[in-house]
């Protein structure tokens, strides 16, 4: 979810088949049923084939993210149990403002800060209007600093263009 800037619904919704390995990319279902392609980091991709290979149980449903403990074991993990999984990681880790939601709020802001142009942040998080894209970017007065210290240094020692 954080590496990937995903909705709730649209982990959930996430099917085996729909994490593309060989072409390092995940098939996402997003609101209104539209479909994107996004790439996959490559420690993204390692935890993902960890999973499968080693704690997914098997054999089970299609969808990627499954129960698995208990009666359920081996069926679609449900908002419950999503909820009731950032639940115990809050509690083990004292990260108290962990939620799906603000993971989606991070990426947001953490690709800004790593230098992505908003339209490209907007079709990574699914959105049909950079406005809205807009609403998950938080920037700190030492963002802005940070980034007018690279443009203006940018700008009085330009890079050679090659030809």
């Amino acid at each position: 979810m954080l590496m990937q800037g995903l909705r709730s619904a649209e982990v959930m919704a996430l099917n085996r088949d729909d994490v593309l390995f060989f072409e390092g990319q995940l098939r996402v279902r997003g609101k209104g049923n539209k479909l994107r392609l996004l790439p996959l980091a490559p420690e993204t991709t390692q935890l993902l084939d960890h999973y499968l290979r080693v704690e997914r149980p098997d054999p089970c449903s299609a969808a990627l993210f499954v129960v698995l403990k208990g009666p359920a074991r081996g069926q679609r993990m449900t908002p419950a149990g999503l909820r009731s999984l950032f639940r115990h990681h809050r509690r083990t880790t004292g990260v108290q403002l962990a939620n799906p939601h603000r993971f989606r709020h991070t990426f947001a802001s953490d690709m800004v800060r790593a230098g992505i142009s908003l339209p490209a942040l907007m079709q990574l998080m699914g959105h049909a209007d950079i406005e809205t894209t807009m609403h998950y970017v938080k920037v700190s007065p030492q963002d802005v600093y940070l980034q007018y210290a690279r443009a203006a240094a940018q700008c009085i020692h330009p890079q050679p263009r090659i030809a």
